[in-house]
Formats: C-alpha cells, structure tokens, sequence
C-alpha cells in the first residue's frame, strides 16, 4: 500500500474487515499506539497510556485528568435514572471466596454433585419445552438469507416475544405499557417487539445497556413518529426506574431481555421488584452464563440456602454450571478408554489452540488442563455426565430466582423456549403478576 506499514489488527467496518495503517514514522497503529516508545515518537513527545476507566482506548498521558471528565467509560451519577448499587442485595455482607474447581479435592467434588443431583431430583425434575412462534419473525425467518447465526437468534426472538403473547403482554391497546428491555445491545429484540404490540402509540420503549453500541436498530425507529424509543446508557446495578422520564405515565411495566449474562439477570429482577410506580406487569427473561452469577447481586441467595446449599458452596455451584457450556469435550470419557500420553499431548496444544486461535496457552494453564483430565477420567466423569450436572446447576440457580419473583406476588414458570440445537442457553423466565 503505497509503502506504508500495514498492522496485523483487524477491525470490522460494515461487514467487512479493514487493515489499520500505521503512520509514516511510527511502528503501531492508532489501536496500539500504546507500544509505542517514546523515544521512537517522531511526530509527537508525548506517550499515550491505556484508559484507566476502559483500557479497550487509550489517551495522552499529559492530557488524563481532561479525558477522565469526558471519557464515554466514565459514571455519571447525577442522572435522576442513577441510584449506586440500588440493585445489588440490601445487606450483602463478606462474600465468601471464589472456588476454583481444581482445588477442591476429590470427595468434597462428588459429595456436593451428589448433593446438586438430589435437589435437582427432588425440587426441580424436568422443564417443559415450550417453543413458540410469532408470525412476523417466522416470516423473517423464513425469508432469511443471511448466516444460520442470524436465523438463530431470530427463533429465539420469535419463541421470546410469542411467550409474551401469550401471558398477554403485548396488548398496548388495552393497557397502556412501557417495556423495558436489559442488556439491550443493538436493539433487535426492540425492534421487533414494536411490531408485535397492538397499538405502538400506546407504549414506550426503553432500551438499557452500559455499552455504547454501534449501528443500533433503534436509531431507526426514532423517525417513526408513532413508536417512543428512549435508551439509557447505565449499568443494571445502578438502574433505578422510578428515574426514567415519562415512565410513570404507563400504567403497565414490562421486563425482558435475551441472554442477560449472570448477575445482570439477577439485577434486573431486583430492578422490576423493587420498582414503587404503576404495577409490573411481568417479566420474560432468557438466562445465560450461570458462572458469572455474584454472591452480592444473586436474588435468590436465601432459597437457595434453605435448600441447605451452604455459603461456601455458592461459587463451586456456579462454577459447576460451566460444564453444560463450556465442557472440553476431548476428556476421555468413563464408556471410553484412557488416551494414550502422546495424544492427550496433542490434544493440548493443537486442539485449544483451534478453539482459540488468538491465545496461546500458558505452561501453567497446560498444567492445570493436565489435572483436570487426569482427574475426570480417573473419578469416572465422562463429559456427557458433566453436561448433565453442568445444566443441573444451571436449573438449582434458575430455580431459586422463580422462587423469588413468586414470593414478589409473581406467577413465574421456566420453560425450554428454545430447542438445544438452537442455543445450550435455552432456559427462559416466564413471569406475570397475580391479579390484584
């Protein structure tokens, strides 16, 4: 390219992927401008540093307590939707540790799968499949010639926003509603919820996330006179609705969102419980990433306890549930015999690295993968066992959260809203209110 430098970062731009250039004199890009030494800084005396609010952007170190005030990463917080932490647990108290699942020894592991089993057993049993349609996605999805990627999420959409339906919350015309969606990200789901409901006149849309996303779908729906489109930049953990202009002119409120990421979930379900205007209605949420739930945010902390799951166990439940999603699938299983040294070697480096292509693993995280399979294969954990209590765990914590919006007045249901095929995510959370 006409001599210049070409850096071996790549960025996505309107579908296609785009080389950064490197300017003439210096050795990086303006993404890893931060390398740069100083001393090779032709063009400039001043060294750029990583952003201590986000370091996914940097700025001039001279120029940090100027970006500080305006940087994007920054909590403003007086926004009147602002209220620190009022979404995490009352009185969380001292957390107990994290647990990585590699130290903890082997009679303590089985003991708590027994007991993660037994619940699940005698609490839970099976969830009901309950995979449903709407008629404007399918017909999108029928249409649809993009990647299966994109029709996925689309039958995830349509069952979501068809279970909507039918606790008959998509009736705008009737009951004037405002719809809150968490996690929003660009918007899909939105925008397709605005199809669905009766009256589009009769509602507000509010769309939640503390990312600043690009190419949203709601910087469309802003030209549409008849559809009220507010989003809010902010983290779940410091949303209070009772803040949101215009909100308290709805007399119904509604919660969804699709694949709200472990604590976020909880938070958003405290969030709705806690909200003091016009009635919630109900809430439809898709459930993911389990390991990611936190002792101060998890709502259903004290069913869980009553269903003598100790404090202590708290983060290896929620390390357990990994193995549905995230089970190394090369572990040699009980049904199979154990691969010979040389295998197991090349599993390690090439395999992981296949997954991965952009990490390469440490000595140390060899090691530890070493154990783990050591470990499996000689307590008899097949990998398909794992998945099974992987989703058990998954189902505990799940469990707990329906109990809690039950005992908020809810009529809360799990239910398979999707086909495991289409994502290992497909547990969704089904609530409307109790009559009044």
């Amino acid at each position: 390219m006409d001599g210049q430098r070409v850096c071996v970062f790549f960025i996505q731009h309107k579908g296609r992927q785009c080389r950064m250039l490197v300017k003439a004199g210096r050795s990086y890009c303006g993404q890893h401008l931060v390398e740069e030494p100083l001393d090779q800084a032709t063009n400039s005396q001043h060294r750029r540093i990583p952003c201590p609010l986000d370091p996914k952007h940097s700025c001039f170190e001279h120029r940090l307590e100027h970006h500080l005030t305006i940087c994007n990463a920054r909590v403003v917080t007086d926004l009147p939707h602002l209220r620190m932490n009022c979404n995490l647990r009352a009185c969380p108290g001292e957390g107990p540790p994290k647990v990585a699942l590699s130290s903890l020894p082997d009679d303590t592991l089985l003991t708590f799968i027994s007991k993660i089993e037994r619940i699940h057993a005698d609490v839970i049993g099976s969830i009901k499949e309950s995979v449903l349609h709407l008629d404007s996605v399918e017909a999108a999805v029928a249409g649809c010639c993009g990647s299966p990627s994109m029709v996925r999420h689309l039958k995830q959409t349509s069952s979501l926003l068809a279970h909507m339906k039918a606790a008959n919350l998509l009736d705008t015309a009737t009951n004037p509603t405002c719809y809150v969606e968490f996690g929003a990200g660009r918007g899909q789901l939105t925008k397709w919820l605005t199809e669905a409901v009766t009256d589009t006149s009769k509602a507000l849309f509010v769309l939640v996330d503390r990312g600043a996303q690009r190419y949203k779908h709601d910087t469309k729906l802003k030209y549409n006179d008849k559809i009220n489109v507010k989003r809010i930049r902010v983290d779940i953990q410091h949303l209070n609705l009772e803040g949101v202009e215009g909100i308290d002119n709805y007399r119904h409120i509604v919660g969804f969102g699709k694949h709200l990421c472990g604590s976020a979930a909880d938070m958003a379900l405290r969030c709705l419980c806690q909200y003091q205007g016009p009635g919630v209605e109900g809430a439809v949420l898709a459930l993911c990433c389990h390991h990611r739930c936190t002792w101060d945010s998890y709502c259903g902390l004290e069913v869980l306890q009553d269903l003598s799951v100790l404090p202590s166990e708290f983060y290896i439940l929620t390390a357990l549930s990994s193995w549905a999603t995230c089970n190394p699938k090369g572990v040699p299983s009980k049904e199979e015999p154990p691969a010979d040294s040389q295998k197991n070697d090349s599993f390690e480096t090439s395999g992981s690295q296949e997954q991965h292509p952009e990490t390469l693993a440490t000595k140390e995280t060899v090691k530890e993968k070493k154990f783990m399979e050591n470990r499996y294969t000689r307590l008899n954990l097949s990998a398909k066992y794992r998945e099974e209590v992987g989703r058990k765990a998954k189902q505990v914590l799940d469990y707990c959260r329906r109990q809690y919006l039950r005992e908020q007045g809810f009529q809360a249901n799990l239910v398979l809203y999707v086909t495991e095929e289409s994502t290992p995510e497909n547990v969704a959370l089904v609530a409307k209110h109790e009559p009044r």
